[in-house]
């Protein structure tokens, strides 16, 4: 028993001590710079397994300007959206919060899908799937 105490006299002691220096700091060191790190990223080359000059015209230039892109006129107009309300549903607030799990609608994109099939040709004959 005696020597079980020891031990955790000895463990208790020893992390009381590093405890004590976790505190001190050496002055003489500097701050570090987080912008002083050189990132090294390195270069993939990516193998499409054909050459591409092949299927490229007679003296493609990559760096060319083939079109002047300034030369095009874009043509804006100003929309006025003062009244939205024809567009959104009856009693439509947007500044309403969900008060409950149950009123927020999840939309999943697969939720809508599409039989290929006629499925009345294997359901029983006077089938209601809304019948209690």
């Amino acid at each position: 028993m005696n020597k079980n105490k020891f031990i955790l006299s000895i463990g208790t002691g020893m992390l009381l001590v590093n405890g004590a220096f976790a505190n001190h700091t050496d002055d003489n060191v500097k701050p570090f710079d987080i912008s002083t790190i050189e990132y090294i990223e390195e270069e993939m080359e990516i193998d499409l397994g054909f050459d591409t000059a092949e299927y490229l015209p007679e003296g493609f230039d990559p760096y060319k300007m083939y079109v002047d892109l300034n030369a095009i006129t874009f043509i804006t107009e100003e929309v006025e959206l003062n009244d939205l309300s024809e567009f959104l549903p009856e009693g439509f607030d947007a500044y309403a919060a969900p008060t409950d799990v149950q009123s927020i609608n999840f939309i999943d994109e697969n939720d809508d899908f599409e039989i290929n099939f006629n499925t009345k040709k294997h359901l029983p004959e006077g089938f209601d799937p809304y019948i209690k």
